[in-house]
């Protein structure tokens, strides 16, 4: 490890081991160190598109989560001449994936710029910088105008923010009258006891850079106060099985473990044992959601 990265490890372990409310008050530190500190390994292990879907025998991993965002384009519907927001795009996986398939444009937002520099640079050379825009950016004050984007959606990434009402609440600004919030979230399963988020799910929070989890039914209310309708919040069809996929996860945190040849691939193994410990006991989801802004009026109420 350089000295720079041995510096922004030793940051990212101080802000993290605080409680939810003090890591949310540094959530932009909090979030960018982490991947200043993991985005090459999980290039290395995951390739450009970070974030789940079932695994199945015989289908590669890239296929898989390709599969995974096509679906997600036609459950939104989009087509040549949409326009959607992809929120915390990365390195751009999903957004180059959808806007090759689709043919809607496709801007992506990112806190991190060397994320989003890298996705401007894989739009280029994959020929889609005409169909995509990469912009750095915070979710929870989007850098766009009002009713700008057909479809908002995420891949995981809205538990990255602190306050998670006031993101869905900018995601129907920007939305245009009949547009779509559509997605995947990581959450804390409904009626857990205190001592199971201290156990499963604060753990989860500390190694990847969460500032806390939502619940189902917490998203669901975000949604709603947000302003949106035909609220979706679960749904087996569109999430899939994803026991496999932990098992894919443990026999990575073997290899990371056996390597062990950096202290942040350590921390990411223990990291990734957290999270399949905490979704084979039912504490960790990983749910769909969609929700449509209304025609004809501005989203109501406060965020939540």
């Amino acid at each position: 490890m350089t000295e720079t990265t041995e510096a922004t490890f030793a940051r990212y372990l101080r802000l993290a081991a605080e409680d939810d409310g003090p890591r949310g008050e540094h959530c932009l530190d909090l979030v960018t160190s982490y991947y200043d500190l993991v985005t090459d390994f999980y290039m290395e292990g995951w390739g450009p598109s970070q974030h789940f879907a079932p695994a199945r025998p015989g289908a590669s991993p890239t296929d898989i989560l390709a599969e995974g965002e096509r679906y997600l384009a036609d459950r939104a519907g989009l087509r040549p001449g949409m326009r959607a927001l992809d929120v915390g795009s990365g390195v751009g996986g999903p957004a180059l994936t959808i806007a090759a398939y689709s043919g809607a444009h496709v801007t992506g937002l990112d806190l991190h710029p060397g994320r989003t520099e890298h996705a401007r640079r894989r739009a280029t050379d994959l020929g889609l910088r005409d169909r995509t825009a990469f912009v750095e950016g915070d979710a929870v004050r989007m850098p766009f105008d009002d009713a700008s984007f057909d479809v908002v959606y995420a891949f995981e990434a809205i538990c990255h923010t602190a306050d998670k009402g006031r993101a869905h609440a900018e995601i129907a600004r920007v939305l245009k009258p009949g547009g779509l919030s559509i997605g995947y979230e990581w959450l804390a399963a409904d009626g857990l006891s205190a001592e199971d988020v201290r156990r499963l799910i604060e753990p989860l929070c500390r190694y990847y850079a969460l500032p806390q989890l939502a619940t189902p039914a917490r998203l669901a209310e975000q949604l709603r106060c947000a302003g949106l309708t035909d609220v979706v919040v679960g749904d087996p069809e569109a999430t899939g099985d994803l026991s496999p996929t932990w098992d894919h996860l443990d026999q990575l945190a073997d290899l990371g473990e056996q390597l062990g040849d950096s202290p942040v691939r350590t921390f990411m193994a223990h990291g990734a044992r957290a999270l399949t410990r905490a979704a084979r006991e039912g504490a960790f989801l990983i749910e769909f959601w969609e929700a449509r802004k209304p025609e004809g009026r501005e989203p109501e109420g406060p965020a939540v």
